[in-house]
């Protein structure tokens, strides 16, 4: 019950500080339309203007972006000796199926101590 009692002495108060009214000027309606007359009415396309160039600039960009993206990548073309090309491929087949190739014996520093070490 406080409470309404205070939101009451509070419309109270406000009612008897109220200001006064400002009185009102008789050609109040004829200033505004003459205020809207005379303002620059081409706000709008003065605000287009200023959107334009980005929304170019945007568009662009993405075009350039989705471009890219889309585009397939361009593959260099390398020089390669067909001789070298069929060894890799030979070696790597190798491997794959776990076969050695033939080592021809290379003497006591060679590599032939590998094959040696895995007979005994």
């Amino acid at each position: 019950m406080t409470k309404q009692n205070d939101d009451d002495r509070l419309i109270e108060f406000l009612r008897q500080h109220r200001p006064s009214v400002p009185p009102v000027a008789p050609d109040l309606e004829d200033q505004i339309l003459q205020a809207v007359a005379a303002s620059d009415v081409k706000h709008p396309r003065r605000r287009l203007l200023w959107v334009l160039p980005p929304a170019i600039a945007a568009g662009a960009l993405i075009a350039w972006v989705g471009y890219q993206i889309l585009s397939p990548p361009q593959v260099p073309k390398i020089a390669v000796d067909p001789a070298s090309v069929e060894a890799f491929l030979e070696d790597n087949w190798n491997a794959a199926i776990g076969e050695t190739p033939e080592v021809t014996p290379s003497g006591p520093n060679g590599s032939d101590w590998l094959l040696e070490a895995s007979n005994e």
